[in-house]
């Protein structure tokens, strides 16, 4: 069902801040920094895009973070910016800008035979990539778009062999086995809660069903979502074409702000 504050419409390009000091940004990384890959190992990071990505975090006086499925080892082997304020695994992991992690996540009881038993399905399905995260198991069909079924089939046996300590988690292309718990939204609101984002309007850009947990969170708090591409409906207020299309935006946001000539 599409909610009352849901859009199934085109979207406005968002602007760039009035006061670029009273904002925190949290951005997604796959989809939305970096293209997506037929594998989530092949993706190619621009390699301007750590750069621009400390100009923009030094315009906002550190309010920036990124919020990604992926885990806090991945990213930082993506971006190379084990400083940044970030959320990894959907938000069951969590470090505060400086480097401090503040919330880690490890396998939980029967992990390993979920793995075992993730790979054992699937071992004769052409195509499929099975991901391992800290306590999640992601099942990726991007390269084998018509076993959708199959994955989904496999991901739903998964999570009924793990019991209630387990969810599913959709998103493009993938479905997740993760243990019940934090999701995105959750990792803005625990940010938020501190310094530097304490007291900013949170602004929040990602392209999956899985940031729509942290648009909610940003619009409840003031703020909104930007989303990335033509998935609808969504709860963004605004709306980039694509990763190149954030790049751009992002790096007008740097130059915009007065921390740009300081």
């Amino acid at each position: 069902m599409i909610l009352a504050t849901e859009t199934t419409t085109a979207l406005p390009v968002p602007p760039l801040p009035a006061v670029p000091s009273a904002i925190a940004l949290f951005l997604d990384v796959d989809g939305t920094l970096l293209e997506f890959a037929p594998r989530p190992d092949g993706v190619v990071v621009d390699a301007a895009l750590p750069a621009l990505l400390e100009r923009v975090e030094h315009s906002l006086g550190g309010a920036l973070a990124v919020l990604s499925g992926r885990s806090l080892q991945r990213i930082d082997e993506l971006l190379g910016l084990p400083q940044l304020a970030a959320a990894g695994s959907h938000g069951a992991e969590l470090r505060r800008g400086g480097g401090t992690v503040v919330r880690a996540v490890r396998d939980s009881h029967g992990m390993s035979a979920l793995r075992a038993y993730a790979a054992a399905l699937l071992a004769e399905v052409p195509g499929v990539v099975i991901e391992h995260k800290p306590d999640a198991i992601a099942l990726h069909w991007r390269a084998a778009p018509s076993m959708e079924a199959v994955v989904e089939e496999t991901a739903q046996r998964l999570v009924r062999a793990g019991g209630s300590g387990y969810r599913l988690q959709h998103g493009d292309c993938v479905v997740e086995l993760r243990g019940a718990g934090a999701d995105k939204g959750d990792a803005l609101r625990g940010l938020m809660q501190h310094p530097p984002f304490a007291g900013r309007t949170p602004w929040m850009i990602g392209d999956d069903l899985t940031d729509e947990h942290a648009f909610d969170a940003a619009e409840r708090a003031g703020g909104y979502g930007i989303i990335v591409g033509a998935r609808r409906p969504t709860r963004a207020r605004y709306a980039l074409a694509d990763p190149a299309a954030v790049h751009r935006w992002l790096a007008a946001l740097a130059a915009h702000s007065p921390e740009a000539s300081a």
